[in-house]
């Protein structure tokens, strides 16, 4: 079968777009022999077909164009105060959950301080720290 037809039928069976799909120079006559998608399977087994690497792009450059003059929404428009505020609660909860876990933590002062956290008093994790240590509710770790 025509080549181009081996490196559609090895496109659809590795699950990837045409143009990813490479035949070896060396072996073009037995990719052309193939006649069944399983030959074309077979091909793929013994190297003959493979598909290219899955490209990508640095890191930096995924980075670029978030500058303040790129951008086009308020603070809020960009992450909404909704989430902040989810993000930040769940964070703090999970601390407090492994707090409590670790012993570190009575699960009488649980409650209360869960309640603090639900009313947003505390900013973040390092303040919610910050009060536990001045309240004297931490026990050393066991």
């Amino acid at each position: 079968m025509a080549l181009s037809t081996v490196k559609r039928l090895a496109a659809d069976i590795m699950k990837v777009g045409i143009n990813k799909v490479r035949i070896d120079p060396g072996n073009t006559n037995r990719a052309e022999e193939a006649l069944t998608r399983n030959d074309v399977r077979d091909l793929i087994n013994d190297g003959v077909v493979f598909k290219l690497p899955k490209g990508g792009r640095r890191h930096k450059e995924s980075h670029r164009g978030r500058g303040q003059g790129s951008r086009k929404g308020t603070r809020a428009a960009r992450t909404p105060p909704k989430e902040k505020w989810m993000a930040q609660v769940r964070s703090q909860r999970s601390y407090l959950a492994q707090l409590v876990s670790d012993g570190v933590l009575s699960k009488e002062h649980k409650r209360m301080v869960y309640m603090k956290i639900k009313s947003g008093i505390f900013k973040s994790k390092k303040t919610m720290h910050a009060y536990l240590k001045d309240n004297a509710l931490l026990k050393e770790k066991k």
